[in-house]
């Protein structure tokens, strides 16, 4: 730029960083050097730096595993806290379920093939959803606002955990700030990822205070892995009691024929069969029946407090209760269990079950439902 006169008076520039423009602008002084060089040395050191620590405020643990039988409702209930986590934010969250055929690869990322934009193949850095919620969290870091970004995990045990999670074991260790206590080195494709993500990337990579990690676990599975006890002393562990959040499940339903048919309310049908498992049979209570073992949509019901739809109710009767029990809770004690009828084989026993209704697990089982409180 230049003054009335003609002479030099200022240098001027535009940068474009992101979406927004920056109008750098420096003095021209023959006597002196060329201001704008630290400046925007400055600027983008300041734009580009990584923080873990951002001070979020927070009443959620950040590692955190529910746990219980199936049915509680553990993912329910993660659910709920997710959305009061990210109410009146701008943050995300990311939600994937383990398998035993799940590996650290698709968790954190790899190099995969990966088709151009004018067809060509070529080997790219596909991140997975830790490296994705991540770099979500640091990017929110650099705001003056952070926002909470979040990893829902479920049945985190179907997977062998410390295979998934490789090296990012180490930054599960929480500080009081929230952030990752101690570091790893990044490997170089991490590297060369969060500089693609970032601008830069740090010499030492930690997980933000501002990234949550939550998970649900069901070790009544009996495809599970068992989990060790360092990575488990790095979660806080919440186990759902089998009784809690029932205060709506029930429904009545007729089952049996003729003479056999009777009225029967589920939730007291689930707290006896769970107190015959439990008391008689000396069955973990993490293989009892949680309250939603069967869905809201299965035992559905009006005013009148009777089944909206009473076939569903006992084709899911047999397909899910009686089937976990002879095939899994109760496999070693089936012939007791279902001691009133014909328990040598599945079919016999749903067949049993169509026409006499709960008859099926014996007459000292009926007394105990009728002595039962709802």
């Amino acid at each position: 730029m230049q003054d009335e006169a003609g002479r030099p008076r200022y240098y001027a520039d535009t940068y474009s960083i992101g979406e927004d423009e920056y109008y750098v602008s420096s003095q021209w002084r023959p006597d002196r050097e060329d201001a704008r060089g630290a400046f925007l040395d400055w600027l983008f050191e300041l734009l580009l730096t990584i923080r873990f620590e951002t001070g979020l405020p927070t009443s959620f643990e950040r590692n955190r595993i529910v746990f219980g039988a199936p049915g509680t409702g553990k993912s329910h209930r993660l659910n709920e806290d997710k959305d009061s986590l990210l109410a009146d934010t701008s943050g995300s969250y990311e939600r994937v379920t383990f398998h035993p055929e799940y590996t650290y690869s698709q968790f954190v990322g790899s190099y995969k093939p990966v088709t151009g934009p004018t067809g060509e193949i070529r080997y790219d850095f596909v991140p997975g959803p830790f490296m994705r919620v991540l770099v979500a969290a640091l990017k929110s870091g650099r705001t003056e606002s952070p926002q909470p970004h979040l990893l829902l995990i479920e049945e985190i045990n179907r997977a062998k955990v410390a295979a998934v999670f490789g090296e990012v074991f180490q930054l599960l260790d929480r500080s009081d700030s929230g952030a990752s206590e101690y570091e790893i080195h990044a490997t170089e494709d991490i590297r060369k990822y969060l500089i693609s993500e970032l601008g830069k990337s740090p010499d030492s990579l930690r997980i933000p205070d501002n990234m949550f990690i939550w998970a649900t676990m069901n070790s009544a599975d009996q495809g599970v892995y068992p989990m060790d006890t360092a990575f488990k002393r790095r979660w806080s562990f919440e186990y759902i009691g089998i009784d809690e959040n029932d205060a709506e499940v029930g429904g009545v339903v007729t089952l049996g024929r003729g003479g056999h048919a009777r009225d029967i309310n589920w939730n007291q049908l689930r707290k006896a069969l769970n107190d015959t498992l439990a008391v008689t049979y000396n069955i973990n209570e993490d293989k009892l029946l949680g309250p939603y073992f069967l869905s809201k949509q299965v035992f559905a019901y009006g005013d009148n407090q009777r089944m909206d739809s009473p076939e569903k109710f006992i084709a899911a009767f047999k397909s899910k209760v009686i089937m976990y029990l002879y095939e899994d809770a109760a496999k070693s004690v089936k012939r007791r269990l279902f001691e009133g009828c014909d328990a040598s084989k599945y079919s016999s026993v749903c067949s049993a079950f169509d026409e006499t209704g709960i008859e099926i697990f014996g007459a000292d089982f009926l007394a105990k439902y009728n002595d039962f409180e709802r």
